[in-house]
């Protein structure tokens, strides 16, 4: 590791309040003349994963450890406005009372006022150290899952302050928050109603088994899980009556695992949140502990040892941000499930009030990057964004990346002329952020380095090349390569096997152009609610 300095410190983001934020600030002595911003996770408070300085790096900016501060840039991250890792906690000031000005940092207005605070630092610090006035040759925004979010925002919000934005697994804040509720409460609406290890493993066999080969070659990775026509309804052995086990299913497990699969709508049928892709299903979806009391109007408290990691982050989104910590209101009120109905998601799913989605929607609205009217700015500048997404992400379903990217394409006269400025690559057999303990696909690639090439040389990424690692609970262990390499296509291109050499190579691979594989729909596809 080069020889660098870190500081920390506060900002104000609203001079009117005096409210601030803190900065992480990392400074290479041999600086490239270049700046890098880095998104946070989940609802932030730290800077466990924005640290360039430590191994947890990849995680939010893909590379390698260290590869930022080899690379000589200077990076800033900030904690959005908070301390606290609760999910929405920090938000609350009583009954029917929250901190907007926190609210707002988190949302958005933290890292609009970093990227030029962050700036400011860099050149004066540099001029400081050089003796000479020194100018930001490139400025670069990065983040996966909670940076993600963090990444579309700024692209949505204020583009100009970044030559290329990277957005990793990003998520739908509202969106996201309706179907981690749903699917939480899903759990807990029957005694029998969680799903096991090894029922869940039995759930993955019967799903290889019939999506494997869609790609055109077993191989252990399913490329295009929208292809599948999976239905946990009719494919799932079903437990005799007062049977359970491993290796078949009560009703009750069924309807929750049709939850997790299928799209969240409103009462008229709209799709409110895409469902989860069914390749190398993880429990992540099933909260840690179950409530001592599962009828509770607030099952999971926000707290450390609650045990309910997704539910208490949608219960911020809706509760405690759109309904202002209501003690009156209760998220689990505002859900229903039903079997049909209006609208194209006709198997067993979640139904919200579509009063409550636009509330929720409208409140949270600038800490959302999935309003495709809102990109007209960056790809009007020519700016850059590469999003990518894990197409078996356990915490953040890939399909509202993909989603959001089918409506940018309609909005902008297609794919072709959409990748001048906007590319989005599918990360197959991957978990979230690409770690998590799912050695199936390679999640390993250099995101900054094809920002850098495309933004700089002005050579856009037509392939990725990854590599899978052995994974760890966060990130991967990259002494462990496993030996498999692939290219990730730009979507909706998928990639081909030649036919001859090891599946394990990349070099037998290749992304054909104009291919449009992944814009394949099955029953899997459509019932998640990917748009046709």
């Amino acid at each position: 590791m080069p020889a660098f300095c870190q500081v920390t410190g506060s900002y104000v983001t609203n001079p009117a309040t005096g409210k601030t934020a803190n900065f992480l600030a990392t400074l290479p002595e041999n600086w490239n003349g270049k700046y890098l911003q880095l998104g946070c996770s989940g609802h932030c408070g730290g800077f466990a994963v924005s640290d360039a300085a430590t191994p947890l790096i990849v995680v939010t900016n893909q590379g390698t450890p260290g590869e930022i501060m080899r690379k000589g840039y200077a990076s800033f991250a900030t904690d959005e406005g908070h301390t606290n890792l609760s999910a929405g906690a920090w938000a609350i000031k009583g009954p029917g009372l929250v901190d907007d000005d926190a609210i707002t940092d988190y949302l958005y207005r933290s890292h609009k006022v970093l990227a030029r605070m962050g700036k400011d630092f860099t050149r004066a610090f540099y001029a400081r150290a050089k003796g000479r006035p020194e100018a930001i040759s490139r400025s670069y925004f990065g983040g996966c899952s909670g940076g993600g979010r963090d990444a579309l925002v700024a692209a949505s919000y204020f583009p100009e302050e970044f030559d290329g934005i990277i957005a990793g697994s990003p998520y739908n804040l509202a969106g996201r928050a309706f179907h981690s509720a749903a699917t939480a409460i899903a759990t807990v609406r029957a005694p029998d109603g969680r799903i096991s290890p090894g029922q869940l493993a039995l759930v993955n066999k019967i799903v290889d088994a019939q999506c494997d080969g869609l790609d055109g070659v077993k191989d252990g990775l399913i490329q295009n899980p929208m292809a599948c026509n999976f239905r946990p309804e009719r494919d799932l052995p079903k437990c005799s009556a007062g049977a359970s086990g491993d290796q078949c299913f009560t009703p009750a497990q069924i309807e929750t695992l049709a939850v997790v699969l299928s799209a969240v709508t409103d009462d008229a049928g709209t799709v409110v949140q895409p469902g989860y892709s069914v390749s190398n299903l993880l429990t992540s979806f099933e909260p840690e502990a179950t409530p001592k009391d599962p009828s509770a109007a607030n099952p999971w408290p926000d707290t450390p040892t609650g045990g309910g990691f997704l539910w208490v982050h949608g219960d911020a989104a809706i509760r405690v941000f759109a309904h202002r910590n209501d003690p009156a209101f209760a998220t689990r009120s505002i859900l229903t499930y039903r079997t049909g109905g209006p609208g194209p998601i006709t198997g067993f799913h979640a139904v919200v009030p579509r009063a409550e989605a636009k509330r929720v929607f409208a409140a949270d609205r600038l800490g959302i990057g999935h309003f495709p009217e809102n990109y007209d700015r960056l790809i009007g500048q020519r700016r850059k964004l590469l999003i990518w997404h894990n197409l078996s992400d356990d915490k953040l379903t890939p399909y509202m990346s993909i989603n959001l990217y089918k409506q940018l394409a309609a909005r902008h006269g297609g794919y072709a002329r959409l990748q001048n400025s906007v590319r989005l690559f599918g990360l197959p057999g991957t978990a979230h952020c690409s770690g998590g303990g799912l050695p199936v696909g390679p999640g390993s690639f250099d995101a900054l380095g094809a920002m850098e090439n495309w933004v700089e040389k002005g050579v856009a990424p037509d392939a990725l090349l990854a590599t899978l690692y052995e994974p760890t609970s966060f990130s991967v262990d990259f002494a462990k390569p496993l030996g498999r390499t692939m290219p990730l296509c730009k979507f909706p291109e998928m990639a081909r096997y030649k036919g001859t050499g090891s599946v394990m190579d990349a070099a037998n691979w290749t992304c054909p152009a104009g291919d449009r594989s992944m814009l394949t729909l099955g029953e899997s596809g459509r019932r998640a609610g990917v748009l046709e």
